[in-house]
């Protein structure tokens, strides 16, 4: 039976190859399914404990590759935080995450590696998570090093025992009573981290996030619960959650729920999904892929073919035969302006780099503009502020994938010389040799089909 109470010794451990340890992986798709229930329990343990192991060895490997790179950025004059964004990049790359997160890896593997040697030595018997390092890592982050020495070694003898959130309380409440003017000094600069987003959710849906201060948010979460309690003519309309929901959109958009959206919204969509009742999904941007019979109900389309009721304004984005991708483009100015710089934020969706799901800030050179590279369509790609920045760190480069067609594939290669593909996401359309006759009397048709770019307000 396996003993998770055990003593791991790592130093009595020997090096591993790369090949050795994707040999683990072929051995663990060789997991015994036939095996009694305490069995079973024993291995999903053993295998939580690898997972911990597993993250404080990235760790190790993480710091190892950020002290070699800063030794050579020194020698060249490149600033600490260029080199922490570069190898920050390339950490998220190889764990398939986005640059910030990678970031948030490197800095978590620095505290551990360098300051914290109970909780990293935790880590590397298996005996915590990652998630659980990392919340300790980040409730100490606000101290000296010495301070977060001193809350690291006082956790240390019952880290193992806690749950996620008794580690957060215990390793807060250490913090302030070591070192409280940091934890209110933290708390001021928080305040600046204040911001709104949003991110899909299943069915249609998406949430609407606003970081807050805490006292801000429960406030405005209590006024929307009052305004509804006291609303009794309301309250046939559904649930009490689902009239909080209409009120705050009817609060912040100054309508009601059911009229006629007043902003601006990009869908990209099938003209017979528009106008024949296709079942072609269509793409909103800032959002993803939705149902057909949703976008038709976004731009007030009916069903069927009948325009009477539609009132969008349509702009047409041409398509490359065959295949439902937008045409080239190319000008003489060296930044992308205008509607070059909209085609290709609408074809990229969201940041270029690879598990980078960031909102594009810039429209990018693929082949550098310094190295005759040309502002065109087939040589631009939408990255995030960070991403961006970072490509012109040393050793960072993009180029377009080879042989790839129409897809518009991009390599991004490494300091490292590791290549990772990007590919922008599926259109929602593809090539129709004619339009259908009934657009053909409503529109002007041009000799190629298009994608409709519809905007309304």
């Amino acid at each position: 039976m396996f003993d998770p109470q055990q003593t791991i010794d790592p130093e009595s451990s020997s090096p591993l190859s790369s090949s050795e340890i994707r040999a683990w992986l072929v051995r663990l798709l060789g997991v015994d399914y036939c095996l009694s229930g305490a069995e079973r329990i024993d291995q999903i343990a053993a295998l939580e404990h690898l997972k911990g192991a597993a993250a404080a060895a990235q760790a190790t490997l993480t710091v190892d590759h950020y002290d070699e790179q800063r030794a050579a950025d020194q020698s060249r004059g490149i600033r600490q935080a260029d080199t922490a964004r570069s190898v920050g990049g390339e950490v998220a790359l190889a764990r398939r995450e986005s640059p910030s997160r990678g970031s948030r890896h490197l800095g978590l593997a620095r505290a551990l590696v360098d300051e914290m040697p109970h909780t990293y030595g935790a880590l590397r018997r298996g005996e915590i998570s990652e998630w659980r390092a990392a919340i300790v890592t980040q409730e100490t982050a606000c101290t000296t090093r010495q301070i977060r020495g001193i809350v690291d070694e006082q956790l240390a003898p019952d880290l193992a025992r806690f749950s996620d959130r008794r580690a957060h309380a215990m390793a807060a409440g250490l913090t302030a009573q070591q070192d409280a003017a940091s934890v209110v000094a933290r708390r001021s600069r928080a305040v600046a981290s204040r911001r709104v987003s949003v991110r899909p959710a299943p069915d249609g849906m998406a949430i609407l996030t606003a970081v807050l201060p805490c006292a801000d948010a429960i406030a405005a979460h209590l006024a929307l619960q009052h305004q509804v309690d006291r609303d009794t003519t309301d309250r046939a309309h559904g649930s009490r959650g689902q009239r909080m929901a209409d009120l705050f959109v009817a609060l912040l958009t100054g309508r009601e729920t059911a009229g006629p959206c007043d902003v601006r919204l990009n869908l990209v969509m099938d003209t017979e999904t528009l106008f024949a009742g296709g079942s072609t999904p269509a793409r909103l941007e800032g959002y993803g892929s939705i149902p057909a019979d949703l976008a038709r109900q976004l731009v007030g389309a009916k069903s069927g073919p009948d325009l009477n009721d539609a009132r969008v304004t349509l702009r047409r984005l041409f398509t490359s035969p065959g295949e439902g991708d937008l045409v080239q483009m190319e000008t003489t100015a060296r930044a992308f302006t205008g509607l070059l710089r909209e085609l290709v934020t609408v074809r990229d969706e969201v940041c270029r780099t690879p598990y980078c799901d960031a909102p594009i800030r810039h429209i990018d050179h693929i082949q550098s503009h310094a190295t005759g590279g040309p502002t065109s369509y087939a040589n631009a790609q939408g990255l995030c502020e960070q991403c961006n920045y970072r490509k012109e760190h040393p050793g960072w480069h993009a180029a377009r994938a080879p042989g790839d067609g129409y897809r518009h594939g991009v390599h991004t290669i490494t300091p490292t010389g590791h290549v990772y593909r990007s590919e922008p996401p599926p259109s929602p359309t593809r090539h129709r040799s004619r339009l259908e006759h009934a657009l053909a009397k409503r529109i002007d048709v041009a000799p190629l089909s298009g994608d409709l770019c519809l905007e309304y307000g």
